[in-house]
């Protein structure tokens, strides 16, 4: 990713290289006209002589902007009310200090006014998964999340990101069978490092240069960092490296069987040294707890009958998707009952949600 304006490359008439310019900045070489070419190793090298309390709302905006804005500098303009050369000059380096405090004072009055995009019903469960964030930022630590699906592990983990500068916060969903390298491009993309064309050990290098202990990278579904075959295990040794190597924070997140492979699975004896730089383990009970359901009903309607609660727990306990299935009969239930005038939700409500979504697989006999 570079960090250079546009050119006045003049083109030619074939229209292979065409005419750069403020409104057409490199198109050959990838250049989106309206994204934000300046990666985050660039913008910590370029920022570094800024105070700290600079520095954290600087990445609080150059992350509100890749991850709330998708990276378009015409957004970010408007958001933030300044032309792109302002802020251009502010991400890497080069704006006077007395310029710099009014744009200072401006993002943190967009922070202040800027609302998380993810609402987050608060349990017990959430509570703990928030808590092991927390550790893994404050200490700089690597920690685990442990437990089955539907228990509101990824729905936290965001919610946590948005909470705690988007710039300094790297939540990434790790796919199936996923290799170094493809970890390495998932983590430069969030970075907005360029990964088109480049080696993997150059983007590796980029990485070490974007992090440091201000971050915190959050692995969701972890499990996929294992080896499935063979004994390859150069995905999730990046990350111990990056640990190690940046003092950047680390939180994996795991469904309930990878962590116990790691422990006492084939690559167990390997693995013994990975497992004990995990200084904070959260385990999530496999039963949904009635304190879960209890404070997710009671957000969709304040003074649920007992009934309700009851039908409630019911529906967490025997889906697959526990408080997933639950957060989605609820939400049914509340337009159900609104749309017949009614301002909470009864058992009946929630009783009709749940006949219609198991209905799915009946159909009328001829």
């Amino acid at each position: 990713m570079t960090t250079r304006k546009a050119g006045t490359a003049p083109g030619d008439a074939t229209a292979k290289n065409e005419t750069h310019g403020p409104g057409n900045e490199a198109p050959e070489r990838g250049m989106a006209r309206d994204a934000i070419n300046i990666a985050l190793n660039i913008f910590r090298s370029s920022t570094a002589r800024y105070d700290d309390h600079n520095i954290e709302l600087l990445e609080w905006l150059w992350g509100y902007a890749h991850d709330e804005l998708g990276g378009s500098k015409a957004l970010l303009c408007k958001q933030i009310g300044y032309d792109y050369n302002i802020i251009y000059k502010a991400f890497t380096g080069a704006m006077d200090e007395n310029d710099l405090s009014a744009f200072i004072a401006d993002i943190a009055e967009l922070q202040n006014n800027t609302k998380n995009s993810i609402s987050l019903v608060e349990t017990i469960v959430t509570k703990r998964v928030s808590e092991a964030l927390d550790y893994a930022r404050d200490m700089n630590a690597m920690v685990s999340i442990q437990g089955p699906t539907g228990r509101s592990k990824t729905h936290t983990a965001l919610h946590w990101a948005h909470n705690n500068n988007h710039g300094r916060s790297k939540y990434i969903r790790i796919p199936s069978g996923c290799t170094r390298r493809t970890l390495v491009q998932l983590l430069s993309k969030k970075c907005g490092i360029g990964i088109n064309g480049q080696k993997t050990a150059k983007l590796e290098w980029r990485l070490h240069k974007a992090f440091n202990h201000r971050h915190v990278i959050i692995a969701d579904e972890a499990g996929h960092l294992m080896p499935r075959s063979g004994t390859s295990t150069s995905a999730i040794e990046f990350l111990r490296d990056l640990h190690d190597m940046c003092g950047c924070g680390v939180a994996l997140i795991f469904t309930d069987v990878y962590l116990n492979d790691m422990k006492h699975g084939r690559l167990s004896d390997y693995f013994e040294q990975f497992i004990g730089r995990i200084k904070f383990e959260v385990t999530i009970p496999t039963a949904v707890l009635r304190g879960e359901c209890s404070a997710i009903v009671k957000s969709f309607t304040p003074e649920p009958s007992l009934k309700l609660q009851q039908l409630a727990y019911s529906v967490a306990q025997n889906r697959d998707g526990k408080l997933r299935t639950l957060f989605e009969d609820l939400q049914r239930a509340k337009d159900w009952a609104h749309a017949h005038g009614k301002e909470s939700i009864s058992f009946n409500d929630l009783l009709k949600a749940v006949e219609w979504r198991k209905s799915g697989g009946i159909w009328p006999e001829d």
